[in-house]
């Protein structure tokens, strides 16, 4: 089979992927509260969803270099298998962490491989598979939460429908496994060296993935990639967490709020058209930033327009805009700076800080929830955001300025992301 055919499987599998995570997720935090977890407990078991994927991170993008993304995939899915069935069987809080620990590893390593099978080829074919990949992927977003909105209504008993979702997650990633078993069959693996996977999980090997990891920080466009995806998924993480808690104070339904998480998805499809539009106009570190800074405005906003189903429907509209040009944007950025034989490596850097972000996000969402309530926390969380996207977009500024000079400096013209479509 072409490459062309695995780049293709990656894009709608990661639609389909994120389409499954997106029924789960959102009715996690539910359905802990019907367990009777506190916003408290809730807000450290949804950290620990980051926590092994901070601990994996980098060996996991070392054995995605190693092994290639297929092989990684499958190990993902089982992974993501084993955690919806442990929600779906949970009986008790602490077992629902455990599950959030095998979800953390699970996304963290697919993410990864799908994030790698559509980086491939020269630069204009790898923009525009990484565009056309956040496209189904917001796409998933959209589906999964609505799917799993439908399914749980079906119950009167709220925990017994959020326990459904889980099911039909479950055997979506069934069906997923099986079709990824078949292009695995079909994909050209790389071999790795005798004694390389033993040695990239050894002790030593496990420090020098990290190594060679933050190495790759030495380039500004890394640095600033990891530092806007930062912002962005912190921000995505706490709506993801809280939002649901939140709005079901304000009465709202299971199906509701499903829909306005699928309209937050459907937001950030639909922002991926115009990305390249916005790419002829500005550098991408404008955008990435401008995406930050309208994203920590709707944090702010979100305790006002909560009581009101339609303007909470425009604010997430907006938010999901702003996510949604994060992710194709930060990437290349980032990706431009590297060789193909590190990206691996990269992905899996930048879903180490994305984690990182989501560790930090719930943690201390869920105190602060705890001692101030939801709506004050909120109001802090988004002034505290703005505040630092106003240094971001200096440092954008700067990058900019950076990337002009050199860009006047090089004997050879080189074609800048705006000019690429």
């Amino acid at each position: 089979m072409q490459t062309s055919s695995f780049a293709r499987f990656g894009i709608a599998g990661g639609g389909f992927f994120f389409a499954i995570t997106g029924m789960a997720n959102p009715f996690f935090t539910l359905y802990a509260a019907e367990m009777g977890a506190s916003t408290l407990d809730i807000g450290f078991i949804v950290t620990l969803r980051a926590l092994l994927p901070i601990v994996i991170a980098m060996p996991a993008g070392q054995l995605i270099d190693s092994l290639g993304p297929m092989k990684m995939l499958q190990w993902g899915s089982v992974l993501l298998l084993i955690s919806l069935l442990n929600t779906v069987f949970a009986t008790s809080v602490p077992m629902l962490g455990v599950s959030q620990l095998f979800m953390g590893g699970a996304i963290i390593i697919m993410a990864s491989s799908l994030q790698v099978l559509v980086s491939n080829g020269d630069r204009e074919t790898r923009n525009k598979a990484i565009t056309t990949y956040s496209m189904w992927m917001s796409g998933g977003a959209m589906i999964g939460p609505l799917i799993g909105g439908v399914i749980s209504s079906f119950f009167s008993i709220p925990a017994e429908g959020y326990r459904a979702t889980f099911i039909a997650s479950a055997i979506a990633t069934t069906l997923f496994m099986l079709v990824l078993a078949w292009f695995s069959r079909r994909y050209p693996h790389p071999t790795p060296e005798k004694g390389e996977i033993r040695s990239t999980l050894s002790l030593k090997g496990y420090a020098a993935s990290y190594r060679r990891g933050i190495d790759l920080t030495i380039h500004r466009p890394v640095q600033f990639g990891l530092v806007g995806t930062f912002v962005i998924m912190y921000i995505q993480a706490l709506y993801m967490g809280f939002l649901p808690l939140f709005l079901d104070q304000y009465g709202y339904s299971a199906f509701q709020i499903a829909t306005i998480l699928s309209w937050q998805g459907l937001a950030g499809m639909m922002s991926r058209l115009i990305v390249n539009a916005l790419m002829r106009r500005f550098s991408l570190e404008h955008i990435l930033a401008g995406a930050g800074f309208l994203a920590s405005i709707c944090v702010v906003l979100t305790p006002v327009v909560a009581p009101n189903i339609f303007l909470t429907y425009a604010l997430i509209f907006v938010l999901g805009a702003a996510t949604g040009v994060n992710l194709p944007v930060s990437i290349m950025i980032m990706v431009d700076a590297v060789g193909e034989d590190q990206r691996g490596k990269l992905m899996g850097l930048r879903l180490l800080i994305n984690r990182f972000s989501q560790t930090v996000s719930p943690a201390i969402f869920g105190i602060l929830g705890s001692f101030i309530g939801l709506t004050a926390a909120f109001f802090a969380g988004g002034a505290v955001l703005v505040a630092t996207m106003f240094g971001f977009s200096a440092y954008a500024r700067h990058m900019a300025r950076a990337g002009t000079t050199t860009h006047s400096s090089t004997s050879t013209p080189q074609p800048t992301p705006s000019q690429e479509d």
